[in-house]
C-alpha cells in the first residue's frame, strides 16, 4: 500500500513528497556567521538530506500544518 502523498514545494529543491521521509529532524544551527534553521531528513530509501533557510522553513510549515488539521 502507498503512502498517501504529503507535497512540500521547497524554494531551492522543488517538490518533495514527505511521506517517504522515515525520519525529520530540525535544528537551528549556526552557519555563516548567523543562526539558520536546519533540516535532516531520512528517506525510506536510507538516504540523507540537509536543507537549510527557506528550505527547511518550509518543511517545517507543512509539517505543522499537517499536525494541526490531525487534532
Amino acid at each position: 500500500m502507498m503512502p498517501q502523498p504529503i507535497f512540500c514545494q521547497t524554494p531551492t529543491k522543488g517538490l518533495l513528497n514527505l511521506a517517504y521521509a522515515r525520519q525529520i529532524r530540525f535544528r537551528n544551527l549556526h552557519i555563516n556567521m548567523a543562526w539558520q534553521l536546519t533540516c535532516f531528513i531520512t528517506w525510506s530509501n536510507g538516504e540523507k538530506e540537509t536543507l537549510i533557510n527557506k528550505d527547511a522553513q518550509a518543511i517545517n510549515q507543512t509539517i505543522e500544518k499537517i499536525t494541526q488539521t490531525k487534532d
